[in-house]
């Protein structure tokens, strides 16, 4: 068995982001054209441009996603998770001021090994 160092296995984490319920936007979908295992990237709501996955200490489980949206997003609602999962609840998006808005994502015990999609729904409040 091969051993993958932590950052190919975050880079190799990076996964499918699939519409989720709500009333999302109706912008066109848009995310870093990044691919990891066997899925893709696409959100339903927002212009992703990055994904930062935060790691337990010895790399075999996701513990929170961080994601960046273009633009402001602060009076939105933010929820993911992995799989078949339910979504939960993020962070309130934050808007840096200028051009773009994070929103964490924390709570997860998500296998690094076995994880193959990652659900993310940006709605209106």
């Amino acid at each position: 068995m091969h051993r993958i160092s932590r950052r190919m296995v975050a880079v190799l984490v990076v996964v499918g982001a699939i519409a989720a319920g709500g009333a999302a936007f109706t912008a066109a979908n848009t995310v870093p054209p990044t691919t990891a295992g066997y899925g893709t990237s696409s959100i339903s709501g927002a212009t992703a441009t990055d994904i930062a996955y935060s790691l337990n200490s010895d790399g075999t489980q996701i513990n929170s996603a961080t994601i960046t949206f273009t633009g402001d997003l602060s009076n939105d609602t933010v929820k993911a998770g992995f799989e078949t999962n339910a979504l939960t609840t993020c962070s309130t998006p934050v808007y840096d001021g200028t051009t773009s808005s994070t929103s964490t994502c924390s709570g997860y015990t998500e296998s690094t090994a076995s994880s193959s999609t990652f659900n993310v729904a940006v709605t209106n409040n």
